[in-house]
């Protein structure tokens, strides 16, 4: 169950009927502000080559990176006249990465970095055709997907090493960027399943939401282009790290500002908190309002 879910569900049974009504206003808002920027996380990867979950180094170090990065920008130049092929090309490709993922599942043991590109690839599509499907066969294909997804994610989880502020002391980069990789890579499993599940107004059967999961929230030290430059970033106390664990999200982000987040902070911002303190927030920070201000805020 994801954790948007799991918060109405508790609502739901402690509030009457009237109110229980608005509070589903709430999160069905939530839930869909959530869809439109999970929507956008392949225009992200199209437009710079990575996104809140694919870090920029792996994109063109992985074959399946690279080509879910064609798809990508496949789709982001989709429109009337040639959605037809694009629609038909982003289903192949998705379908071809789900039956070799399947074949992999029982076969060998696959390698931790080929599970994780193979898994953030299916995330990608799954996003496109979740959220911005360009049929219902589309939609319907990503749902049956999302078993391989999930069960990938919990094979995943096997190769997550324990988290903290300590860690970037303590590691190189490029040790972080793969834990950080697959931190974010697992919440973001829990975004989709999530959000789309609560929009469809069903809930998950036999998904358990790992509610311990943690990621780096700063995201300057995300997009970093070196580790010398991530290094120093770490180094600067004007960019706090902002080391966030899914138990103490309150807390964790409670003194983030707008600028030190990416999408996933706001993501998970949003379907904790709401539009009314999201609104509050970025209107202190004119550049964050620019950023997100395409997207609707009601």
């Amino acid at each position: 169950m994801s954790l948007l879910q799991s918060c109405g569900m508790q609502l739901y049974a402690t509030e009457s009927p009237s109110q229980a009504a608005g509070i589903h206003e709430d999160f069905t808002a939530r839930a869909e502000f959530c869809a439109q920027l999970l929507s956008s996380q392949s225009t992200s990867l199209a437009e710079m080559g990575f996104n809140v979950f694919i870090h920029h180094s792996q994109t063109l170090a992985s074959t399946v990176l690279r080509d879910t990065f064609a798809a990508s920008a496949l789709h982001a130049v989709r429109n009337p006249s040639n959605s037809r092929f694009v629609n038909a090309e982003i289903t192949q490709r998705a379908a071809q990465l789900v039956e070799a993922m399947q074949s992999e599942s029982i076969g060998n043991d696959v390698a931790e970095t080929d599970m994780l590109s193979s898994l953030q690839a299916l995330l990608v599509y799954q996003c496109i055709l979740l959220f911005s499907p360009g049929s219902i066969s589309q939609q319907t294909q990503a749902e049956r997907d999302n078993i391989v997804l999930q069960s990938w994610a919990v094979r995943l989880q096997l190769f997550k090493s324990p988290h903290g502020d300590s860690e970037i002391e303590n590691t190189t980069w490029e040790a972080w960027v793969k834990q950080e990789a697959i931190r974010r890579t697992l919440i973001c499993v829990e975004l989709v399943t999530g959000t789309y599940t609560y929009l469809r107004g069903l809930w998950p059967v036999g998904v358990q939401c790992h509610h311990d999961l943690s990621f780096t929230a700063q995201r300057r030290l995300w997009e970093a282009k070196s580790a010398t430059e991530w290094r120093l970033i770490y180094e600067d106390i004007s960019f706090p790290s902002l080391p966030t664990n899914m138990l103490r999200l309150d807390s964790d982000l409670e003194h983030a500002s707008p600028s030190d987040l990416d999408d996933i902070g706001v993501l998970l911002r949003v379907a904790g908190k709401g539009f009314d303190n999201l609104k509050e927030w970025l209107s202190r920070d004119r550049r964050a309002l620019q950023r997100w201000g395409d997207v609707d805020l009601r």
